[in-house]
């Protein structure tokens, strides 16, 4: 948006923003305004979503076995963690490549 000097240094925008009933708006922004494109955003989060939840459920597999096998013991906490650690080089890693 294009703004106008004024002689005191301050500036005031040409063109007001328009609202829902085609008014201008008078109000000023909101700083988050300024800083964060909220419809931009929104877009962005919708796309990434699917891959957010992927993520999300990945990992909690591996949280759910190490909570359910850590209440049996430290010794099947270890292995459970080790075979976790095994099957995420060695399974991911050939899978995903």
């Amino acid at each position: 948006m294009a703004a106008s000097i004024i002689s005191d240094g301050t500036e005031t925008p040409l063109l007001l923003p328009i609202d829902e009933n085609g008014t201008q708006n008078t109000r000023p922004e909101k700083w988050w305004n300024k800083v964060l494109d909220i419809e931009e955003a929104k877009r962005q989060l919708m796309f990434s979503l699917p891959m957010i939840l992927t993520n999300l459920f990945y990992y909690l597999i591996t949280l759910v076995s190490v909570m359910l096998v850590g209440h049996l013991g430290e010794l099947q906490l270890a292995g459970s963690t080790l075979a976790n650690s095994w099957f995420s080089l060695t399974g991911v890693a050939v899978m995903t490549n």
